[in-house]
């Protein structure tokens, strides 16, 4: 077993001071910036192999922890969205050559493989009529969830393809039906997507002994109705150790860098529009970390 960790979202948020050292990441309009109380400056554990490894100050043999699903992994999955939400933001901006596709099947497909290889084929085919394009794709569950049983497919988004009307696109998919949509009116994509990919309405889940305490729920207005929905509740249908999205050579993972909290706020980062602070607590550890992200198409 590892050692146990806990997460706690602390508010109100304090104040990051002026002269503290920050992390800033820049994705074109959307600037994050992230104020950690400690850092580490050298690797804490060594990887063993796929089920162990060696904690480098004790020198203890220690065994991972393996979960059946990723909402069990509450740490690896919010990983994974941030890294996502990342990826998104670095490069898609809402350009005329930037789409959002849905690709679905007309039959049930619940083989996670399955829809792997016929993407794949897919591209290919989608290559022969427009040769430089990019792309990250999204797997997700969906269906008849209520049985447990997740029912699988695709979102995409797609940069350098002017828009493709849906049925000629579905000709290409040849599974199912496709459905598109352009997101010039989207100044966060990163932030909307993951929030619509993830989330998940309460009726439709059937399980929910994966979470801890109280399930997140919150109410949105969906198609002009309030509509209760689970945090992240859709996580829980995607296997361990499954990448849930994956992209092509082009798309580039934005790079940060460390300086001043007063010199960073220097920059033209536009509208203060989230704030989260966080602590990480364990046995023998304890970090705060704040999280600033800004919009500079809000002012």
């Amino acid at each position: 077993m590892t050692e146990s960790k806990t997460i706690r979202v602390i508010a109100p948020v304090e104040a990051i001071a002026a002269h503290a050292r920050v992390k800033v990441t820049r994705m074109q309009q959307i600037t994050e910036i992230q104020y950690s109380q400690h850092h580490n400056t050298c690797a804490t554990i060594h990887r063993l192999n796929k089920a162990k490894y060696v904690v480098l100050s004790t020198g203890e043999i220690k065994a991972y922890v393996r979960n059946d699903n990723r909402a069990q992994n509450l740490a690896s999955l919010k990983a994974s969205l941030k890294c996502l939400r990342r990826l998104i933001n670095n490069n898609f901006s809402g350009e005329p050559d930037e789409l959002f596709v849905t690709l679905t099947y007309a039959a049930d497909v619940t083989d996670p493989q399955q829809i792997s290889r016929d993407f794949d084929h897919f591209i290919k085919r989608l290559r022969r009529r427009f040769a430089t394009f990019d792309y990250i794709k999204i797997a997700e569950p969906q269906g008849r969830l209520k049985s447990g049983r997740a029912v699988w497919h695709y979102h995409c988004l797609f940069k350098g393809i002017p828009y493709l009307d849906p049925t000629d696109l579905a000709a290409v998919w040849g599974h199912g039906y496709v459905k598109t949509k352009a997101l010039q009116d989207v100044d966060d994509i990163g932030r909307y997507l993951t929030g619509y990919l993830t989330d998940i309405p309460l009726q439709d889940l059937s399980r929910v002994d994966d979470f801890t305490g109280n399930l997140p729920i919150v109410t949105k207005t969906v198609n002009g109705h309030e509509k209760a929905l689970v945090k992240r509740g859709r996580l829980q249908y995607y296997p361990s150790g499954m990448n849930f999205y994956s992209s092509s050579r082009g798309i580039k993972a934005p790079t940060s860098q460390y300086m001043a909290y007063d010199e960073a706020k220097q920059m033209n980062l536009g509208k203060l529009t989230s704030t989260r602070e966080v602590a990480v607590e364990s046995e023998s550890f304890h970090n705060k970390i704040i999280t600033e992200e800004y919009n500079a198409r809000r002012q």
